[in-house]
């Protein structure tokens, strides 16, 4: 197992996915550029360098109250689909508090287990 930038290890299971998941929308709260890539760039067609172009836009969509409830995510375990030993999916109302952008366009997010630590990829 490796280590997420949050410290400790991540767990090859559906709760080492959504502490994951957690760990993006907190640094997404943060504008922690490097977490955030690190986490979803496998989504991106461009890989990392998309993912370090397009999530500045993104930040500069959200609001102030947005960044704050980002910083307080947490994934309800009990929503998790799991689909094998290494792909779990996130449906929107595993996450909470939504966002305005969230809640107006519901994501569901799908992880992979992929160098040791879970990734989005779509």
């Amino acid at each position: 197992m490796t280590k997420p930038a949050t410290g400790g290890a991540v767990a090859h299971t559906p709760d080492g996915a959504a502490s994951v998941m957690e760990e993006y929308h907190h640094a997404l709260g943060n504008k922690d550029l490097d977490t955030i890539c690190r986490i979803t760039a496998p989504a991106f067609d461009g890989g990392m360098k998309e993912c370090r172009t397009l999530t500045p836009m993104q930040f500069g969509m959200l609001s102030d109250d947005d960044f704050k409830k980002l910083k307080l995510t947490r994934v309800d375990r009990a929503k998790l689909q799991s689909k094998g030993p290494d792909k779990v999916v996130v449906p929107p109302g595993a996450i909470a508090p939504q966002i305005a952008m969230m809640a107006a366009d519901p994501k569901t997010f799908t992880m992979a287990w992929r160098g040791g630590t879970w990734v989005v990829v779509d």
